[in-house]
Formats: structure tokens, C-alpha cells, sequence
């Protein structure tokens, strides 16, 4: 199987590589990894899981999986604290639709798109369960949460209460929805892995635990690769 791991940012990408040379090894199956940096948010995130697909199937080595890995904020620091990790269920875009004079309303409330056109279900992208009971067993250790993907990073209040309350999200990226777009759109399997170094709406940077989140996430990506 041929999978294809994808991270916004290199010292992401950088921790999920120490990881694979560590047991790569150990590794018995006949599982491929490639990791491809995709660049920061959705346009970029999109564009390049597509073309990796499509680049996979014209050689005639088509992927099997694709992962999303990163570091991101919380909403729920009961659920998620610090240094957490997390399995993403359901992907929102979070900032695709209208303004209007009683707040944000996307795109499937204002009726332009249906909750259950394809790929959504009832207005998210909902990660379904893979074909490869060993990965699947592996991702069932960790805690699901609901992820919101925008590409303008949270730092006011209002903004915060009123993703809470559209989307009940515990998670929040800059790519997440986009690659579960891509590769839902392609039907190929996708999970992501996210690990928490901030909470939602805290502005200043030098506050977030970005080693921390990176360290579990390297920890993440050991167990997940080792058990190819």
C-alpha cells in the first residue's frame, strides 16, 4: 500500500520523518510512504493532495491512504488540553459563505449547496471508517473531536463563540477540511491527526506550547507507522 502523509509546515513534516526512520526498519508490510509538504491553508493544502493523487495514478502507483498530520488549537481544553492528540471525525469549513446582519452563515444555510451533497454528510466531511483494520485499530486509541477548518486563525471572542456555536468544533486547522475534501472527492481513504499546542483564540504565539504539541505528535506518527 502506498500512503501519502501531508503537513502544512516543515518542522511538522520533520517530526513525522524522525518518526519513520525510527521504525522503518521494523516495518514487515509492504506499506510506501511518502511525505509531501503542502504549504500553509486550504487553496494550498487542496491543490497539492490532488495533484499527489493524480501524480500516483498516472505512474500507476496510486495511493491507498492519504494523512494529514499537524499541530492546531483547541476549543475544548477539557477534552483536548495541551499536548493532546486528537482524530478528526468531521471537518466544517468554517469561513466558506456569507456575512449577513445576524452573523456567519454558510454556504448549506444559505441553500446553495445540500448537507448531503457529495462528499458532505449533513454539512461536514465525516471521515469514514478505513479498510485496514490494523491502521483502524491503531487510530481507535486516540479521542475523536470535530474539526473547523478557516483560513484566518482565531483571535477574537465573538468569532470564537460563534464557531462553537454553528459547529461544536474541539479542533481548529487551516488545512484539515481541504484535504479530506481532496482526497473524499478522489475516494481515497484519509484520516488526520492533530495535536494540540494552543487554545483557540489566544493571540500571542509565544504563549502556545508548539514543542510540546510537536513532540506528541512525533510520538503519534511513531505508534501509527510502527504498526504498518
Amino acid at each position: 500500500m502506498r500512503i501519502l502523509v501531508t503537513a502544512a509546515e516543515q518542522q511538522e513534516l520533520d517530526r513525522a520523518l524522525r518518526a519513520y526512520a525510527e521504525v522503518e526498519p521494523n516495518i514487515k508490510s509492504d506499506a510506501e510512504i511518502d511525505f509531501r509538504l503542502t504549504g500553509i491553508g486550504a487553496t494550498n493544502a487542496c491543490y497539492c493532495v490532488t495533484r499527489e493523487i493524480w501524480s500516483g495514478r498516472l505512474e500507476n502507483r496510486p495511493y491507498g491512504l492519504v494523512v494529514n498530520i499537524g499541530i492546531a488549537g483547541s476549543y475544548d481544553l477539557e477534552k483536548f488540553p495541551i499536548a493532546s492528540a486528537a482524530i478528526i471525525s468531521r471537518e466544517y469549513f468554517g469561513d466558506l459563505g456569507f456575512e449577513t446582519g445576524k452573523g456567519f452563515a454558510d454556504l448549506f444555510r444559505c441553500g446553495i449547496i445540500g448537507k448531503d451533497d457529495f462528499p458532505y454528510t449533513d454539512g461536514a466531511l465525516a471521515r469514514q471508517l478505513l479498510p485496514y483494520s490494523h491502521i483502524e485499530e491503531a487510530l481507535s486509541g486516540y479521542g475523536e473531536g470535530v474539526g473547523v477548518t478557516i483560513q484566518c486563525i482565531t483571535g477574537d471572542t465573538a468569532r470564537t463563540d460563534e464557531l462553537k456555536r454553528l459547529y461544536s468544533p474541539h479542533i481548529e486547522s487551516m488545512e484539515g477540511a481541504a484535504v479530506y475534501y481532496a482526497a473524499m472527492m478522489e475516494k481515497v481513504p484519509v484520516f488526520e491527526l492533530r495535536t494540540v499546542s494552543n487554545v483557540v483564540g489566544e493571540r500571542d504565539s509565544k504563549k502556545w506550547k508548539t514543542e510540546e504539541a510537536l513532540d506528541t505528535l512525533e510520538n503519534c506518527c511513531r505508534e501509527i507507522f510502527g504498526i504498518l
